[in-house]
């Protein structure tokens, strides 16, 4: 008698399509939050703060190495069979694909939020919007 397998759960599913990523995403994520909510309270220059906003794309580096990793991935299958793949076996490789970028442009989002608002922030506050940023002794043109 066949039996039919057991459905598989969402989450089993998500962690089984992230494989590594599921470690290293959050691990980034959290870096960069923390990272950004310590650079906003301590820092009392926007130009700081605007700095590191340069390195908030990161996790989605890392998401579109996962996007190329599932797509290898599934081409590999197509190569590697000598007749018509099965779908199971494609979808392994297209759901890492997909949902590791998802995954890591959500995790993105928090720390950008952050920084942004953080900058937007310390501007107001400083009153002189970009003039604070200028160096002492530096001679204004205008």
């Amino acid at each position: 008698m066949n039996q039919a397998e057991p459905a598989e759960s969402y989450l089993s599913w998500m962690i089984q399509s992230l494989g590594v990523y599921a470690i290293i995403l959050p691990f980034l994520g959290l870096v960069l939050f923390g990272g950004g909510c310590l650079v906003v309270a301590m820092s009392k220059r926007p130009s700081v703060i605007a700095a590191c906003l340069a390195f908030v794309p990161f996790p989605l580096l890392i998401g579109l190495f996962g996007f190329f990793d599932g797509a290898i991935a599934s081409f590999e299958v197509i190569a590697n069979s000598p007749v018509a793949p099965a779908p199971k076996d494609l979808a392994a490789g297209i759901s890492t694909a997909l949902f590791v970028p998802f995954t890591a442009l959500l995790v993105t989002m928090p720390g950008y939020l952050v920084l942004a608002c953080g900058l937007l922030w310390r501007t107001i506050a400083s009153g002189r919007g970009a003039q604070s940023d200028r160096i002492p002794g530096e001679v204004n043109l205008r």
